[in-house]
């Protein structure tokens, strides 16, 4: 019978130690960053790499499946890559470059150009080079 009564006693102590536990961690979690660190507008994770892609609509790595392109002027640049993502139907191309707040939307010309106001994106010889006011930023290396 002392068992008995350990064993309700027992399991009445740990069924209020776990209800209340529950909702201090629901009072609590409201106050605490989100798991993984800051998200922009789109919901994207900025910690992890992800922007958000006008073209694909969704949070990408820039870096993963797209063209990348070294800065051609190492000498005031920390940052020495630009990447270029393409529509399916090769329609527009979306920069990623550090002299933009926000990925930069081209359409296309004609075949292997791209252009907005701002900059070109031309390939010549299999390899992509974006010029902006006739300066060449940015070149793809093969």
């Amino acid at each position: 019978m002392k068992y008995l009564a350990l064993i309700l006693v027992s399991f009445t102590l740990f069924s209020c130690q776990g209800s209340d536990q529950k909702g201090t961690l629901k009072d609590s979690s409201s106050s605490l960053p989100p798991i993984g660190g800051a998200k922009d507008e789109h919901g994207c994770l900025l910690a992890a790499g992800y922007t958000w892609s006008k073209i694909k609509q969704e949070c990408i790595r820039p870096w993963e499946g797209t063209i990348t392109m070294n800065v051609t002027d190492t000498s005031t640049n920390f940052e020495t890559a630009a990447f270029v993502l393409m529509d399916s139907v090769k329609q527009q191309a979306e920069l990623f470059i550090k002299e933009e707040d926000e990925s930069v939307l081209l359409d296309s010309i004609a075949p292997r150009l791209y252009a907005n106001k701002q900059y070109k994106l031309v390939e010549e010889n299999h390899c992509w080079s974006l010029i902006h006011q006739k300066e060449v930023l940015y070149e793809e290396k093969k």
